[in-house]
């Protein structure tokens, strides 16, 4: 976004976004080429800040211009008002402009694939002028682009875990669950032991998503060394070997419906020493103020969901 001053905003957001850019450039000429500004009128600026301020804030080193202590102090804050200040100018435009709705959500693979579709489906449905984007990524990643800025909202699959800066309200319980092909000797077999289980062939969910860190903590808690056979990053591709290897893994229940509905998998409850359930949670910056438009989505994943502390 271009603060220069024939944009819409005052100069001492302009100011405060000359803090931030000296902070991750180090250097005036790239803040200057980032703004659409010349050097000297950044350079300008920086000075009327100090100047405003009665301190200085920028400290010339080795060709590079650093902050100083009260530079540093002004920048979290720089940070936040001018990230707010896009947030308010894009929720004017949304507002002004209904004919262009957009709604963009991060997701970790599980919602994405099972519990979105018919969510957004419906918001379609009520809302057929909106652009919706779905970023997949590990829970990890999306908890980043939100501290970031870079998303408001995101649907997490794990097991709730409170995090400073972000609030979670969950929206489903889940349970992790042993899959198996349909013919598979466990069908018929009510008690399972945990040992049983990790002597057959698995297949993995990818390093970092929540299902292979539930499979890996169940084993962990159990004593057990899996047989480990495939590693995939696809939950889809997940459940079709399983069924064509022969082989086992676990898997969210509620992502397995229409599969049950049809036979062509097979399901027992873990044995053993359990992790903490897991289940669906909205996530989003505390300091984050929902356009109406995210507050319909909010809405529509449903309206039981309780804050997580």
């Amino acid at each position: 976004m271009n603060f220069s001053q024939s944009g819409g905003f005052p100069m001492n957001i302009l100011k405060l976004q000359i803090v931030v850019l000296i902070e991750k450039y180090k250097k005036v000429t790239d803040v200057a080429s980032e703004l659409g500004l010349k050097q000297p009128t950044v350079s300008f600026h920086m000075k009327s800040l100090e100047s405003e301020l009665g301190t200085p804030l920028f400290l010339s080193r080795s060709g590079r211009v650093l902050l100083t202590e009260a530079g540093h102090a002004l920048h979290q804050y720089a940070v936040r008002i001018v990230a707010l200040a896009s947030e308010a100018e894009r929720s004017v435009k949304q507002t002004v402009s209904r004919s262009k709705v957009k709604l963009d959500i991060g997701a970790s693979a599980i919602p994405a694939a099972y519990l979105l579709p018919a969510v957004l489906a419906k918001l379609m449905q009520q809302y057929p002028e909106m652009e919706i984007t779905v970023s997949e990524a590990d829970e990890r990643a999306l908890r980043e682009r939100l501290r970031s800025r870079e998303l408001g909202l995101a649907v997490l699959y794990g097991g709730g875990q409170a995090y400073e800066s972000l609030h979670l309200k969950k929206i489903i319980d889940d349970e992790a669950v042993l899959i198996f092909p349909p013919e598979h000797p466990f069908v018929y077999m009510n008690d399972i032991a945990p040992d049983q289980i990790a002597r057959e062939p698995w297949i993995q969910h990818a390093p970092g998503s929540r299902l292979r860190e539930f499979a890996d903590s169940w084993a962990e808690l159990n004593s057990l060394h899996l047989w480990n056979k495939v590693e995939l990053h696809s939950a889809e591709a997940v459940k079709r070997l399983v069924v064509q290897g022969n082989a086992v893994a676990v898997f969210s229940k509620i992502g397995i419906a229409a599969e049950l509905e049809s036979g062509s998998l097979g399901y027992r409850h873990l044995p053993g020493i359990m992790p903490e359930r897991g289940g669906f949670y909205l996530a989003w910056r505390k300091d984050h103020a929902m356009t109406a438009i995210q507050q319909a989505f909010a809405d529509s994943l449903g309206s039981s969901f309780h804050p997580i502390s």
